[in-house]
């Protein structure tokens, strides 16, 4: 343990079953949070510590509502307790996935499935949630980058009012409940079965969005993309409009994510290269770009 991280463990024990931990470890993986693993006795549980954040669109309230909901689904680990700025849920036995791992066949596969459960789920979902819009989070992201005067890259105009474009050639849809976050580190494989965790940016939008965000942080080339979207419609065909759409989402998800390490490079107080990460998904967006049609 960090001698850094005992100010926040305090918070931690003063809850009757962490009072009884028998290890209390940090989690040095997180970019956004802190992260503990508590063990007490035969149980183990994850910690997280850390207050809203208005900046990144983390609604504390929205993110223990959804992730209750994917619990009740089966999707996601229990959440055993939760109250301001601190969540802590059960702990899962298991391995979080790489970028190499999502793109093997049947891993990919099963991330259809259970993204095909989740949103499968939207007529039984409850409570009140958040709509989340990517090209929204684009434009108020790129609004707090402007006002934090965070390094930005000269052609981010350009790049803002391209995807303003793109996002009139998506179509209607029916919104369902979405992770947005999908992450490999954010799938945990415990040998028999994928959890998702980190429910921060979930919320009602747009299910293309949540493959388009997996194929994006894995870095899906076109084939692995078109057998994604097949295992997730199966039985289903391939709609090729909706193939496009899925392309135009994973565009979009690379500049939500270079916008959201600028962001991060200004506020964040974790040892993490964002500015260099950024620089990463500007690039990958430049890319992805490149590879699209010419919009009109």
């Amino acid at each position: 343990m960090r001698r850094s991280d005992e100010p926040l463990l305090r918070r931690l024990r003063r809850l009757d079953f962490c009072r009884e931990a028998t290890a209390v470890e940090p989690i040095t993986s997180g970019i956004t949070n802190h992260n503990f693993v508590v063990r007490t006795g035969s149980d183990a549980y994850v910690a997280r510590i850390g207050p809203a954040r208005p900046l990144l669109g983390i609604d504390r309230r929205n993110e223990v509502v959804c992730h209750q909901a994917a619990g009740v689904w089966g999707l996601a680990p229990e959440v055993v307790h939760h109250e301001d700025g601190l969540l802590i849920i059960r702990f899962v036995d298991g391995r979080a996935l790489e970028p190499a791992d999502v793109r093997a066949p049947q891993q990919l596969e099963r991330l259809a499935g259970l993204l095909r459960h989740l949103h499968g789920a939207w007529d039984t979902l409850v409570g009140e949630v958040l709509y989340f819009c990517p090209f929204q989070t684009i434009r108020t992201y790129a609004h707090s980058v402007a006002a934090l005067a965070a390094e930005r890259p000269a052609d981010l105009p350009v790049m803002l009012e391209d995807v303003r474009r793109l996002s009139r050639r998506i179509e209607p849809f029916r919104p369902v409940l979405c992770h947005n976050d999908l992450m490999p580190a954010n799938l945990i494989d415990d040998g028999q079965r994928l959890w998702l965790v980190d429910w921060e940016y979930a919320g009602v939008g747009h299910p293309l969005f949540d493959l388009a965000n997996a194929s994006a942080n894995a870095a899906l080339d076109e084939d692995q993309d078109r057998a994604f979207l097949a295992a997730y419609r199966h039985p289903a065909e391939v709609v090729p409009r909706e193939l496009a759409e899925m392309t135009i989402f994973k565009t979009a998800s690379l500049l939500r994510e270079a916008l959201w390490a600028t962001i991060q490079a200004v506020v964040s107080e974790i040892d993490f290269d964002y500015r260099r990460y950024a620089d990463a998904n500007f690039e990958a967006y430049r890319q992805a770009r490149s590879r699209l049609k010419s919009t009109p």
